[in-house]
């Protein structure tokens, strides 16, 4: 043993540590990775905000937004670009190939840059390491790409505020790993495959937000799975029977359905009593509220107002919390017997 800043550490791995610094700046990064940065920076036109990514400086694991496994050779294991600056700082262009070239890459941040476009390239199917890919408010592109479902460990997509088209890929159901799957504010249509359900395999909560996009027809009785965490398919055009999501011992905490058109009665329902928001406003749903809704103490968000429910608002310490706002226009909902809203 020896000591180091007062600390006792074994000799090995105090040899380790003086040996890593004592790395020359060439072996900070590895050669390889380098130069498919190189080419990605091209593959961007070359932005000003990239001048740190310079053929004469090696060390490309101290360049801008790169991180680094600098004791496993200087890997390149993300890249991190979520422009928060303005358009002086966003980058511009297609995604360029040479994103798929980076084999130890776990995450992959571009987001907020207004002048990406086009579509996702079919290497980043090489990527088989990458856990997260956060593509969101750029302006991509033409239909989702089905391919990305062959990343095996990919365990966050966020797509969201993009320009996609068309249907929900089948394929999207083929996720072995995901945990969170975000598309809203795109331009998608069709409807829901029944087989979404699928990817609520994880014994972790999953996440889905399709969300203020064009999907129509009924939500799949296959999607009541019991392990969603959230799911948002607000601002839709769904249309049909929403209950297959509903049931006591389901884990979800968060579930938006507004603003769609769904048609069913609310009265025989079990409220997950996990909930800490529900959101039902602004669709055809019929019946009345369970009495149920009041052992849901961890929801602070509620709103059933624009339906057509009837009957007394269950008195209790939950629906107290919220005011008549949260039950306006429907058909016959009470507070009490002489006082309907």
């Amino acid at each position: 043993m020896a000591t180091l800043n007062g600390q006792l550490v074994p000799i090995p791995l105090l040899v380790l540590f003086f040996f890593v610094l004592a790395l020359p700046p060439s072996l900070a990064c590895d050669a390889g990775d380098r130069a498919v940065l190189l080419k990605i920076k091209a593959g961007f036109l070359n932005p000003g905000i990239f001048a740190s990514w310079n053929e004469s400086s090696a060390t490309c694991c101290d360049w801008y937004g790169v991180g680094c496994q600098r004791l496993d050779g200087g890997r390149v294991t993300s890249l991190t670009y979520h422009n928060m600056e303005g358009a002086a700082f966003a980058l511009s262009g297609r995604l360029p190939d040479e994103l798929g070239d980076l084999p130890f890459l776990s995450h992959l941040f571009l987001g907020n840059h207004s002048n990406i476009y086009g579509g996702l390239p079919l290497t980043l199917t090489r990527l088989t390491r990458l856990s997260a890919l956060y593509l969101n408010r750029n302006s991509l592109s033409g239909v989702l790409p089905f391919f990305l479902s062959q990343i095996p460990s990919l365990k966050v997509l966020d797509l969201a505020y993009n320009k996609f088209a068309g249907l929900i890929p089948p394929e999207f159901s083929n996720f072995p790993a995901l945990q969170y799957l975000g598309m809203e504010v795109n331009h998608l249509e069709g409807v829901i495959p029944s087989t979404i359900g699928n990817l609520s395999k994880s014994v972790l909560p999953l996440h889905l937000n399709l969300s203020h996009n064009m999907i129509s027809g009924d939500i799949p009785a296959e999607l009541g799975v019991p392990n969603w965490g959230m799911l948002v398919l607000s601002h839709n055009n769904l249309t049909g029977d929403a209950t297959p999501l509903f049931g006591a011992n389901k884990a979800i905490t968060y579930m938006d359905l507004s603003f769609n058109k769904l048609k069913f009665d609310m009265t025989g329902i079990d409220f997950p009593v996990k909930l800490e928001m529900l959101a039902l406003q602004n669709n055809m749903i019929s019946g009345s509220i369970p009495a149920q809704i009041n052992q849901l103490g961890d929801l602070y968000t509620f709103n059933v107002s624009d339906n057509q429910l009837c009957g007394l608002i269950p008195a209790g310490p939950v629906m107290d919390r919220f005011d008549d706002t949260h039950f306006l226009r429907n058909k016959c909902l009470c507070r009490s017997k002489d006082m309907c809203l």
